[in-house]
């Protein structure tokens, strides 16, 4: 199981998928759109400004690491 953690201006929604694949697909897609769009508890459909995406799970190792460096 991946989770897909979706960061929003008062916190973050998370939620669980399957393969890793599907995973980094939804993450790419809310980031492209910068829209978290999901259905509250009232039946109501919201939508959210997202600045970060993140995907958690195994195997998501990079044989490329970056170093963030302030300008």
């Amino acid at each position: 199981m991946y989770t897909v953690k979706v960061y929003v201006n008062h916190g973050y929604y998370q939620y669980q998928v399957a393969e890793m694949a599907q995973a980094i697909d939804h993450g790419e897609v809310i980031m492209s759109n910068q829209t978290y769009r999901r259905v509250n508890r009232s039946g109501e459909v919201e939508f959210h400004h997202v600045y970060k995406v993140k995907v958690c799970g195994e195997g998501l190792e990079t044989d490329y690491p970056d170093e963030f460096k302030r300008t």
